[in-house]
């Protein structure tokens, strides 16, 4: 096992998801407006849809082909969607103990939640080092971006529902140092395997992402940005197809 390469994707993992406590710091120091938030939220979607139609989705066809990028596609999609159902009951069934007088873990959920949404990114970050390849640019700005605006509107709910700062930071921080481990299991668990499942595993990841982006970040948006959320959308596709470019 190649522990300089599981060092550098937990690194890499670190790095994308420490926006999280940046936003965080960001929604305990300010008041920024929902729209605002929810406008950082459309456009990191954009960021990341580009990121998976760029560069996830085609490595994967180079690899393996369409057959294995296919059922790696389902394979995510199918699990992210019956992760977050279950969490989406076990937050019905917990604010209903609340409202009898229960003790409280909000904010133990809203942490599940984004490290939900965080694993299938981290490991897809961590893959791109397989094979004596490079993390992904794209992917790793998509990420940060995304994780920013979860990140500032989950740290502000905390705070208004009297939660303290230090809560905030180390719940925060453990997600970060989590998405960390998750970046560093893509390039453990599939180091020495088939290109024929590492296009199963980019294809997994990319399922997932596309699936968190549709059931969760997109609605968020357009609850607060309405006819905007498409172009404000679009500018973050723009700007990474721009970025791609670039590179």
């Amino acid at each position: 096992m190649d522990w300089g390469m599981l060092a550098q994707a937990g690194l890499w993992g670190i790095v994308a998801a420490s926006s999280l406590l940046l936003g965080a710091l960001l929604g305990v120091l300010l008041r920024l407006p929902q729209r605002v938030v929810a406008a950082l939220m459309a456009y990191g979607s954009g960021v990341l849809i580009a990121a998976l139609c760029f560069e996830q989705i085609p490595e994967a066809l180079r690899l393996g082909g369409l057959a294995p990028t296919l059922w790696g596609l389902l394979a995510g999609g199918l699990c992210f969607v019956a992760a977050n159902e279950w969490l989406e009951r076990q937050e019905r069934h917990q604010r209903g103990r609340e409202a009898g007088g229960q003790s409280h873990m909000a904010g133990l959920l809203i942490a599940a939640g984004a490290f939900l949404d965080g694993i299938p990114e981290s490991v897809g970050l961590g893959l791109g080092l397989l094979d004596g390849g490079q993390v992904s640019l794209m992917l790793l700005v998509a990420i940060f971006l995304s994780n920013l605006p979860e990140g500032l509107a989950s740290a502000a709910g905390l705070r208004a529902e009297g939660r303290s700062r230090r809560y905030v930071f180390r719940l925060w921080g453990g997600i970060v140092l989590l998405s960390g481990i998750a970046a560093m299991a893509g390039p453990g668990l599939f180091a020495g395997l088939s290109p024929h499942w590492l296009a199963v595993a980019l294809g997994f990841s990319a399922g997932a992402v596309l699936c968190m982006l549709v059931d969760a970040m997109i609605p968020e948006a357009f609850a607060e940005t309405h006819a905007l959320t498409g172009l404000i959308t679009l500018t973050g596709f723009m700007t990474a197809l721009a970025l791609d470019k670039a590179i």
